[in-house]
């Protein structure tokens, strides 16, 4: 099944016990480390999950899709579960055969690294079977320091074929990011807020889901100023033996 647009910043994940990787990024790179307890008696599932970033265009019904997750052994002092995070931009396109809407398979086709303050060309196919392309483009409005901007081409609709957008993060795991269907001929300026959500669930790789950002069932991690990371961009994160989390900034007294 083919699928989506992938507006991924390339979340790097790194399992302390099992895994650690490596990238070349075009700009420098901000690592984020999460730092994970679970205090129930059994395993539990973790999934990494993106929150939605500004736009300038509304992109209407937004879903978060990932397949980034671990399992989380009862916490132990002596052995800490840990994701770390290297953050660099990529966008991805993809054209499939099933809409954008909740419980849907999504992958995607093509990828490319991009930056902030830089403008891109998403091509998408007027051909049923057809490939998008992506690539460097002097867009129509001015993107600045704090955005990017993906300007989609003027495509016409083909009947059972579609075309979805998604800004997220890939991960040592897969990825994790917000998909959403574009509109042809649009410019849609990216503001990245990079907040994330931690969850325990019945979710399936690379199926769309909503996540309620109210919700006590998540753990919700902000970065930037005023947010939940501290100065050296650590955080902890507690699921607890209620179902509830626990979000510090500073390391856990055992």
């Amino acid at each position: 099944m083919k699928n989506a647009i992938k507006f991924l910043a390339v979340l790097i994940l790194a399992c302390t016990v099992t895994f650690g990787v490596q990238v070349k990024a075009a700009t420098a790179i901000t690592s984020y480390t999460f730092n994970l307890r679970n205090l129930e008696r059994n395993p539990v599932e973790m999934w990494l999950f993106l929150d939605s970033p500004q736009f300038s265009q509304d992109p209407g019904e937004i879903f978060q899709n990932s397949n980034t997750f671990l399992e989380i052994p009862p916490y132990t002092p002596e052995e800490t579960q840990k994701f770390v995070a290297h953050v660099q931009y990529k966008l991805e396109a993809t054209q499939q055969n099933e809409p954008v809407g909740l419980d849907t398979y999504i992958t995607s086709d093509f990828s490319k690294e991009v930056d902030l303050k830089n403008g891109y060309l998403v091509e998408y196919s007027s051909d049923k079977g057809g490939y998008p392309t992506i690539e460097d483009y002097n867009t129509s409005r001015q993107p600045t320091s704090k955005n990017l901007i993906a300007q989609t081409n003027k495509f016409e609709p083909v009947p059972d074929y579609y075309n979805a957008l998604t800004f997220g993060v890939t991960t040592t795991e897969g990825t994790t990011g917000v998909t959403w269907e574009p509109e042809p001929n649009i410019d849609y300026t990216i503001t990245p807020t990079l907040t994330f959500y931690i969850a325990t669930g019945e979710y399936q790789e690379n199926v769309l889901a909503q996540i309620d950002a109210t919700s006590a069932e998540n753990a919700k991690i902000t970065t930037g100023y005023g947010g939940d990371f501290n100065n050296f961009n650590n955080v902890w994160v507690t699921y607890n033996q209620d179902g509830t989390w626990t979000v510090e900034n500073q390391p856990w007294q055992d």
